[in-house]
């Protein structure tokens, strides 16, 4: 099965012996031996390519899933050591910023390990999409038994505005006066206000929306541009912040609290490569 999954992955019988250090004969006649077995082809070859037939597809399936299980249970003598693949789902922009950088970190803390890391702003099911972990920002836990969550941080929207066009349209000094201002607005959001946190104080302000999109990509260039002001998470502006491109607006009122979590099925509740990612992030993101 490990012989077939990496031929697989790799493309081919002389890839995949290369990765496994033995001759092309050898993984060839595994293969043979396989299909044998299963009275089924599994790839057809030919000399110049290689297919997975429709069963070697589900077959290659069922074998990823089966060997994870055997890593899984031949770790459990060895706590610290994650090995094996991990399947990961992460919201696109806030995986990219915030996921990826700990990547490397990850994978050289447990050389053992491998990632398969899908960017995707939808919520998955788990199960169906043979994922391990997902990352989820702002959304509901899942009420089902089948699923455990971990909050791995909290983080507020801050607004922000570029200090040129603070100097041109000036500087709100109460929530309310956002609705002399333009706003730059994320899509997901509330429609045309903001909800404003102080403390115990909450300030729901209607606002002039210029621009909205779902993108936070798009919203930071044009509040940067001096184009309004913006609700941006405070870990997506930080750079601009420190580089004085952008000025923090109403300093004290945020957004609601937002939580991250990760979530994974209650079978994946002992696998050491899920709990090493999730410890590695909650660790790595309480420093900053």
């Amino acid at each position: 099965m490990t012989t077939f999954v990496r031929v697989v992955e790799a493309g081919g019988l002389s890839a995949a012996a290369r990765q496994l250090r033995v001759s092309p004969a050898a993984v060839s006649r595994q293969i043979s031996t396989l299909e044998a077995a299963l009275r089924t082809p599994l790839l057809l070859r030919t000399t110049r390519r290689m297919v997975v037939t429709e069963i070697g597809r589900r077959y290659y399936e069922r074998c990823v899933r089966l060997l994870r299980e055997v890593a899984d249970a031949q770790a459990i003598g060895r706590e610290d050591a994650a090995e094996g693949l991990l399947k990961l789902s992460a919201p696109v922009t806030f995986g990219l910023a915030r996921v990826v950088p700990q990547m490397h970190p990850l994978l050289s803390r447990h050389p053992g390990l491998r990632v398969e890391l899908r960017l995707e702003d939808r919520v998955i099911d788990l199960a169906l999409e043979d994922a391990d972990v997902a990352i989820r920002v702002g959304i509901p836990l899942p009420d089902s038994a089948g699923l455990v969550a971990h909050k791995l941080q909290e983080f507020r929207r801050v607004l922000v505005a570029a200090p040129g066009y603070l100097r041109k349209r000036g500087e709100p000094k109460t929530p309310e006066a956002l609705a002399r201002h333009d706003a730059l607005v994320f899509s997901a959001g509330a429609g045309d206000s903001w909800a404003l946190y102080q403390g115990e104080r909450e300030a729901r302000v209607r606002i002039n929306v210029l621009f909205r999109s779902n993108s936070l990509h798009a919203l930071r260039e044009l509040a940067v541009s001096g184009d309004g002001v913006a609700l941006l998470p405070a870990w997506f502006v930080r750079e601009e912040l420190q580089a004085r491109s952008l000025r923090t607006v109403l300093a004290g009122w945020q957004s609601e609290v937002i939580a991250v979590n990760a979530i994974h099925r209650t079978a994946h509740r002992r696998a050491v490569r899920v709990r090493a990612l999730i410890d590695h992030l909650r660790v790595a993101w309480a420093a900053g």
